[in-house]
């Protein structure tokens, strides 16, 4: 279920707000108006978040440039997340991406702090300590995103400079293991300081764990194409059989997904959860009233990882292979595991 919702758009990137940040700005401006907290800190709060945009921005425009797809910015209560496509195994641009963020944090910092010395001798109190905590704030986001803390800033430069010693997935392994240990000491050090502490260490500490995980794939998977692993003797369905026709052929078969063809041209898709769903009165029903026509397909010289990609984007289970407008063959989230367990077994 989608928890979040787009509010614009920046640099072709959609920027999205998630429910539990909406909750957590409305909670904030409530104690403001209820006078439990000064609104001065409820409006550095705001502007911390939007400093928080800007500092995701800054990342995305320099992967941008470097040819990596920004899917979308999600604001959360913790902070903001960019969810990018594949980031370039060329360490001297991840550094570059990953200290993008920080260094668009110091020099909202020094125009900050200018501005404060500029306004000290006419302007006093509220405003010039307002604008002196905030280029405090930003200092303070700057130095705790360099820490080598993966998937933080300071991590994946860490990883950077690894990878110019050693394989790129070592480098991972090892910066991940840094950013898990950063994460259990901070984790302990929220039970005894601030339970916030706590939410930041399970973000960094999955965030690690997820990376290694895409990094694993990623190395396991590449360059290895659709053609190299689908299944070319392809078992078929006529959309004009019943529903009691189809499951046969799928108990004899033993395959869950058929794509469905009729005079060789793809009509959909139908699994045995489409075919289960009708009842037994209805079982002469025809393939073609519960088939999904919403078709998702691969083609023989996609990677294999983009073609898992659509899959566990889709959560699908399988995808038809096109080639010049026919069905060449299938893939199967199977096939792609299998494949891998191959490929970590040779690799040892």
């Amino acid at each position: 279920m989608k928890t979040s919702m787009r509010i614009f758009t920046i640099l072709n990137i959609p920027i999205e707000l998630d429910i539990s940040f909406l909750i957590l700005l409305l909670f904030i401006y409530a104690l403001a108006i209820l006078t439990i907290i000064p609104l001065q800190l409820a409006v550095l709060i705001t502007l911390v978040f939007a400093t928080v945009l800007i500092h995701e921005l800054s990342h995305s425009y320099v992967a941008q440039h470097y040819g990596v797809d920004i899917e979308r910015i999600v604001l959360l209560p913790i902070g903001g997340v960019a969810q990018m496509g594949k980031i370039p195994k060329n360490p001297n641009q991840e550094i570059l991406i990953a200290i993008a963020g920080p260094l668009t944090n110091i020099i909202i910092a020094g125009i900050s702090y200018i501005t404060y010395l500029l306004l000290l001798p006419i302007i006093s109190g509220f405003i010039s300590s307002f604008i002196a905590e905030f280029a405090l704030v930003n200092i303070v986001l700057a130095l705790f995103n360099l820490l080598p803390a993966f998937p933080m800033d300071g991590g994946r430069v860490l990883r950077a400079f690894l990878a110019k010693k050693m394989d790129y997935v070592k480098a991972t392994e090892l910066s991940v293991s840094v950013g898990k240990i950063f994460a259990i000491i901070m984790a302990t050090a929220g039970i005894f300081v601030n339970f916030f502490l706590i939410l930041i260490a399970l973000f960094i500490y999955i965030g690690a764990e997820q990376e290694y995980k895409t990094t694993m794939i990623s190395s396991l998977l590449g360059g290895i194409k659709v053609k190299n692993i689908m299944t070319s003797d392809v078992k078929t369905i006529s959309p004009q059989i019943g529903v009691d026709e189809a499951l046969e052929k799928m108990f004899k078969y033993k395959h869950m997904g058929y794509p469905v063809i009729e005079k060789e041209e793809l009509k959909g898709i139908v699994t045995f959860h489409d075919l289960s769903q009708v009842t037994k009165e209805n079982k002469k029903v025809k393939v073609a009233n519960v088939m999904s026509k919403t078709l998702i397909t691969t083609s023989p010289s996609e990677e294999v990882i983009v073609a898992l990609e659509k899959l566990t984007k889709n959560d699908l289970g399988r995808l038809p292979v096109i080639y010049d407008g026919k069905l060449v063959g299938i893939i199967s989230k199977t096939d792609i595991i299998k494949i891998m367990n191959l490929m970590k077994n040779k690799a040892r």
